[in-house]
């Protein structure tokens, strides 16, 4: 264990050096008489005022080793005997705060127990319980403060790390939030465009090829006007729901907004050439909002592809029924599907699958023997159903 490396570097470096510059001043202002101030005395103190400085690399070496000065003070040079047991204490005291109790601790301990006791039996008259106090005060003040700052400051470290650990974890959080919010609006952004900018191009395109027929070319324009109203709107209704706080998908499908909304989808799709039935059961007022909205866009998104890879005049199939706890989707078509571009799958399809397992639901698409069929099974919320 180092010194705080937040203190600033004098005041560490004040902690460490301090001894040195203060011991011979003691010394030199405190000792009377001065005939006292023997060489001897001069030694003791400047060695153990220089292994202080050690201290934070080798404190068990340095604590015995002024342990040993101490014991040395004893027999050779009793003037300094104070000077050595402050800097053995110090000593002591650090190497309590920079190591655990075993091994070191306790080796460093036994020392200065040993050497207190020696000090004290040299004193005339000492007897043996006070001695045994006066040694366990030399030694345990210094033990209890090394222990309590050693506490102290894995206390504070370990907040530290529990610190660094929630901040962490928080931005984690934050950026996973984000990348939902951000895959969110990319689906949804997808599905809209993707969905109305479908049956637009496909309607111009038949339109191109048709017979010059002004009631033809008309209609086509209507429809594509129509269409491109119904896009807008509904980008308005996203942007809406984005700049607003609190809002929620319920502004972009309503309870009674789902029958209708599948009806314009499956006519849009039947207007760009091709033949649509099925049965449209489930109405949506038992759905909460992001139910509805996932299986309008389910449907829609089924419809888009089928618009973009089915070809001209396929038959298709759309099925949305309700029971007790699920809505199942199913939408199929004939003929040979084209392939995606670069043959992966489509944003479309991710996020279609997406949608559904956010839900708990189930979702599966590809090729049939005869074109291809998508189908997803979604639960009812609060209906306890399993995927």
């Amino acid at each position: 264990m180092t010194e705080d490396s937040t203190w600033p570097a004098g005041v560490r470096w004040a902690i460490r050096f301090g001894p040195l510059a203060l011991a011979p001043v003691a010394l030199f202002f405190l000792f009377e008489p001065r005939g006292t101030l023997t060489p001897v005395v001069w030694a003791v103190t400047l060695v153990g005022s220089a292994l202080v400085v050690l201290g934070d690399r080798w404190p068990l070496a340095v604590s015995l080793a002024e342990s040993g000065l101490l014991a040395l003070a004893v027999v050779v040079s009793p003037a300094s005997i104070g000077i050595a047991q402050l800097l053995a204490g110090l000593a002591l005291g650090e190497l309590a705060m920079r190591r655990p109790w075993l091994p070191r601790l306790a080796c460093g301990t036994t020392a200065a127990c040993a050497v207190g006791l020696f000090y004290l039996a040299s004193q005339p008259g000492a007897e043996p319980v006070p001695t045994v106090l006066r040694v366990l005060i030399m030694v345990g003040f210094p033990v209890l403060v090394g222990r309590h700052l050693r506490s102290s400051r894995e206390l504070a470290g370990r907040y530290r790390r529990e610190g660094l650990d929630a901040a962490r974890i928080r931005d984690a959080e934050v950026r996973a939030a984000r990348e939902a919010e951000r895959t969110s609006i990319a689906r949804e952004l997808h599905d809209l465009v993707a969905h109305h900018v479908s049956s637009i191009v496909l309607r111009v395109g038949v339109a191109r090829h048709v017979p010059p027929d002004v009631d033809a070319y008309r209609a086509a324009l209507d429809d594509v006007h129509a269409t491109g109203s119904d896009a807008l709107q509904d980008l308005r209704d996203l942007v809406s729901v984005l700049r607003a706080p609190g809002a929620s998908d319920t502004a972009l499908l309503g309870p009674d907004a789902l029958d209708p909304a599948l009806r314009q989808a499956v006519e849009r799709c039947e207007r760009a050439g091709f033949d649509v039935t099925g049965a449209i059961t489930e109405r949506g007022g038992g759905l909460d909002s992001v139910r509805r909205l996932a299986v309008l866009r389910i449907v829609q998104e089924s419809l888009t592809n089928v618009m973009r890879h089915a070809p001209a005049g396929a038959a298709v199939e759309v099925d949305v029924r309700g029971t007790a706890d699920h809505v199942e989707i199913g939408v199929s078509n004939d003929g040979a599907a084209r392939p995606c571009a670069g043959g992966r799958p489509g944003h479309g399809l991710i996020g279609m699958a997406e949608r559904v397992t956010v839900l708990g639901g189930t979702f599966s698409a590809g090729p049939t023997p005869t074109g291809w069929h998508v189908a997803a099974r979604l639960p009812r919320a609060g209906s306890g159903a399993h995927r």
